[in-house]
């Protein structure tokens, strides 16, 4: 069960976004690199769906056109996004990382052979931009720092050639609001690229691609979010851009999740705990482990939030049985517990809230207990 954080949207930029590598044309005409647009359309509301089909229409892309890089970027983009919502799949990691430069080799393969074309370049630069965000999840600075150098370079070169190519203004947003108020996490690529970054002219470009992107706009939305959130501090414009999303892709468990954890940063306990019931309550949120922690933390404070107690304790014991599953992450099932203690306090068994924070050691996770030693004193005036 991991704390929510808007942090990792930054890290996150791929993981819907790399669907659409390679799926913007400047022209408006009705092929991407062969391939009809209204057919990558129908592969991207799939995965903005999560359509468990859309691996087998990647796969149907491929075999009908198999000199065109955009079933391999389509298909790396997925693997980014999947072994990010399972969170613990190593085998999906590996995957990734073997398909993504697959699909580089293949969009520049094909670059050499058609220079001139502007989206043959786009999908050369998402290629390298989905491995950087991969490398920055994994801490893996010296290869991140090479590749963004090279796929931010095409970026900027398509802008000022093409102004209209707005899907190419989105990475450049995001490198530029990032670079500008840099997050710790970031500073390891911020040292090595040396780039400043302009934090207006960011937001302009993620708005441009959120208003006239051709197939970014939805990602442009996410991202332009997280920025508000987590760079900009601004709680409620976050929360209605993660809105619009909800509305148009209900059965995304990942933005009902998010959305949820928003509404519980501004207050509105029971729409929160709603909305993290509601994703519990898929068929499907086993299969997003990753997406089930994090909706299991927003659940179970919420709950308690809502002063929903019966529903904190039930949620606290469902938290640690995730945590049993996921060994390392043992040290957050010490929260399940003082939540639960919280509860127990709500419905009046002090008894059994004081034996559980008293429970909680450090060894296991040392701010739970401290924050538990400080319940007690406050309840027994110690």
């Amino acid at each position: 069960m991991l704390p929510f954080s808007f942090s990792n949207s930054a890290r996150l930029v791929l993981s819907v976004v790399c669907l659409l590598a390679g799926v913007v044309a400047v022209s408006g005409e009705s092929l991407f690199i062969d391939i009809e647009r209204s057919r990558i359309e129908r592969v991207i509301e799939m995965g903005y769906r999560l359509d468990p089909n859309v691996e087998l229409e990647i796969k149907r892309l491929g075999e009908e056109f198999p000199d065109s890089p955009v079933p391999g970027l389509l298909e790396a983009g997925w693997l980014y996004w999947m072994q990010d919502y399972r969170g613990f799949d190593r085998e999906l990691k590996e995957r990734f990382e073997e398909r993504s430069e697959a699909a580089l080799d293949k969009a520049e393969a094909y670059l050499k052979e058609h220079r001139k074309d502007p989206d043959a370049q786009f999908a050369v630069g998402m290629a390298e931009l989905m491995q950087v965000i991969y490398f920055v999840d994994h801490n893996r600075w010296w290869p991140a720092f090479w590749k963004s150098r090279s796929s931010l370079k095409i970026m900027k070169r398509l802008v000022a050639e093409y102004p209209d190519y707005h899907d190419a203004k989105m990475p450049l947003g995001m490198a530029n609001c990032y670079m500008a108020k840099t997050p710790g996490y970031l500073k390891p690529l911020k040292f090595l690229m040396r780039f400043s970054g302009d934090m207006e002219l960011g937001m302009a470009y993620m708005r441009e691609a959120r208003d006239e992107g051709l197939f970014t706009r939805v990602d442009a939305g996410y991202y332009l979010a997280g920025i508000l959130y987590e760079l900009e501090g601004d709680r409620q414009a976050a929360h209605d851009e993660f809105a619009k999303l909800v509305e148009r892709f209900p059965s995304n468990l990942k933005f009902q999740s998010t959305l949820a954890e928003l509404e519980r940063g501004l207050g509105k306990q029971a729409a929160a705990r709603d909305r993290a019931l509601l994703v519990m309550s898929s068929a499907r949120v086993a299969e997003f482990p990753a997406i089930e922690g994090e909706t299991l933390t927003s659940l179970l404070w919420s709950s308690l939030g809502s002063q929903s107690f019966e529903l904190t304790i039930e949620i606290s014991r469902k938290a640690e049985a995730f945590v049993e599953r996921y060994a390392f992450l043992d040290p957050e099932g010490a929260w399940a517990e003082y939540a639960r203690a919280e509860a127990f306090l709500g419905l009046g068994e002090r008894g059994e809230a004081l034996a559980l924070w008293g429970s909680i050691s450090e060894d296991r996770n040392k701010m739970a207990a401290d924050a538990a030693r400080k319940r007690i004193g406050e309840v027994t005036g110690g």
